[in-house]
């Protein structure tokens, strides 16, 4: 079950909201902080969105588009669970029944309120196979819904029902102590008119005009690569929305951005990494929950990579601290687990709790010569006579990585490593197909739990690209959806990456940081970890 390739703050008093970030002086802008008496907050993207089906949503971009143009049963604020148009709700002792109760006063854009049914057709459409919805999978918790996916189950069989029309019921297959964090931050769990679906059919939601919003906002263009957003009158908490109207544009150079916000067209930009050093005074710096790492093809066509102490060789030969410095710039935090070691664990951060056991940051060539002379024996091959191959994109920053990881297990292993770019478009193909022997990654969670990154290594999970299978991960990771004890059920987790690291699954490298700048008078911007990076619905313009 699994979301998006990429391309977060500990707890939710570190996901806070960002009051204000020391930006360049502006010149004359016309904007947020200029003189037209408007609040209007305006970023860019480098990915332009997918999509703006909220069913369809598949990445980060899509889910910062939806997140405030929808109105979840729940709002995830950074972590904190607030109301959204469930106004309260229970659970069941057993953890399998949650019971919403809606707030009368949540509508829809056009003034009609939005009801339980809205909510039953748009969890039916995501889980229905003829949608298509490449995030289907996120529905599975539902009960029926993996059958329903695989077409076993018709959709009116899902576990949802509306009791009336502002009570909505949901049974799920199992336990999830992070249903409503996953509910409250996913846009495929946003209410649906089926009667807008069947107006536009296809072209449901193929612009701005082509919808209904739930949400804090609507969608008034999406014309020339650009959002724009305005508050929705009918919005049943819209005395929280301070701001006019907010312009998100699609600039995939960095350097533009940064020459945009400097002239006042932009309130806030991303750094490319070269710029950091200079603005390192000015700028915010937060993990956006993005692990990087090389996936391993496990079970391809070369006969080395199949082998653990081959694997682990290559684990032991590789100095994250150096290839971060000469491949990012030493821009991120170098890593050598999976997960993202900022997520909520029992007391404190899993990262902390879980004290994993793994390869030296700087690497160890003793023992990488170590793995590796077993490897030789059990392949009955010389380190010289094997070769690896690295797929990755045709950019220069990928090449780059390409090149300094050639250079590490070349000097440390004595192997021969070829490198391969080809389109991104390629890339993804052969991932998800398997052609492909080394390539690089990177994943963000879904919802605030390891198991979001670690299902990735379960045998049957449609996002378990590396083609890794191992019997006890399986069940580890299956046994934790079911324990509801959380110290019991983090234990599990906590096993399940272990063996994934000692079997040489993956090749952790760091986790990702972002920095920004923002104007001064950009207020309550939040961070997130968790499936967006900016949460700007309560952001408000200082005058």
């Amino acid at each position: 079950m699994k979301k998006r390739l990429i391309a977060v703050l500990m707890t939710v008093a570190m996901a806070a909201s960002l009051l204000a970030g020391c930006g360049v002086p502006k010149k004359g802008s016309d904007g947020g902080s200029g003189d037209s008496g408007e609040k209007v907050f305006r970023y860019g993207t480098r990915t332009e969105p997918t999509t703006l089906d909220p069913t369809k949503a598949n990445c980060i971009p899509d889910s910062e588009v939806q997140n405030g143009l929808i109105e979840r049963l729940v709002r995830n604020v950074g972590g904190e669970i607030k109301p959204g148009c469930a106004k309260e709700w229970e659970i069941s002792e057993d953890g399998l029944v949650y019971t919403f109760h809606l707030n009368e006063e949540a509508k829809w854009s056009d003034g009609e309120q939005i009801k339980a049914q809205d909510f039953v057709y748009g969890w039916q459409r995501l889980m229905n196979p003829e949608t298509a919805a490449q995030y289907a999978f996120i529905g599975e918790y539902i009960k029926n819904g993996a059958a329903i996916e695989n077409g076993k189950m018709k959709p009116s069989e899902l576990g949802v029902k509306a009791i009336d029309d502002v009570t909505f019921e949901v049974t799920l297959e199992h336990p999830t102590s992070y249903f409503l964090k996953l509910i409250g931050i996913q846009p495929q769990f946003a209410p649906l008119r089926q009667d807008i679906v069947e107006k536009y059919g296809k072209d449901f939601a193929a612009d701005a005009e082509k919808n209904v919003y739930s949400g804090p906002f609507v969608l008034t263009s999406s014309e020339n690569q650009k959002w724009v957003f305005e508050p929705n009158e009918h919005y049943w908490d819209k005395d929280s929305i301070k701001l006019d109207r907010v312009e998100l544009s699609y600039i995939q150079n960095q350097e533009t951005q940064l020459a945009m916000y400097e002239n006042g067209e932009l309130d806030l930009t991303e750094l490319p990494r070269v710029s950091v050093e200079k603005y390192k005074d000015k700028a915010v710096k937060f993990k956006n929950g993005n692990t990087d790492y090389f996936y391993i093809n496990c079970d391809g066509t070369n006969p080395a990579l199949k082998n653990k102490n081959f694997r682990l060789a290559l684990n032991y030969g590789f100095d994250r601290n150096t290839y971060n410095q000469l491949a990012s710039e030493g821009i991120g935090d170098p890593s050598n687990v999976f997960t993202f070691r900022g997520l909520i664990g029992i007391e404190s951060t899993y990262g902390e709790e879980s004290n994993l056991k793994s390869y030296p940051l700087d690497g160890d060539d003793a023992k990488a010569k170590e793995y590796l002379a077993k490897a030789e024996k059990e392949l009955g091959k010389k380190a010289s006579d094997i070769t690896v191959e690295i797929t990755t994109t045709d950019n220069d920053a990928a090449k780059k990585q390409a090149e300094v990881v050639q250079e590490l297990w070349v000097k440390s292993l004595g192997i021969n490593v070829t490198i391969n770019q080809v389109t991104y478009a390629e890339m993804l193909q052969r991932h998800s197909t398997g052609e492909f022997e080394i390539g690089w990654g990177g994943w963000v969670g879904d919802y605030d739990d390891p198991y979001t990154y670690l299902e990735l290594f379960k045998t049957d999970c449609p996002y378990n690209n590396s083609n890794y299978s191992n019997p006890e991960v399986d069940k580890l990771l299956t046994a934790s959806q079911q324990e509801t004890d959380a110290k019991k059920r983090q234990d599990l987790l906590v096993q399940a990456e272990q063996i994934i690291l000692d079997d040489g699954a993956v090749l952790p490298q760091a986790e990702r940081e972002i920095y920004y700048l923002i104007d001064d008078d950009v207020k309550g911007l939040v961070n997130y970890y968790v499936g967006i990076n900016y949460d700007w619905t309560y952001v408000d313009i200082a005058k």
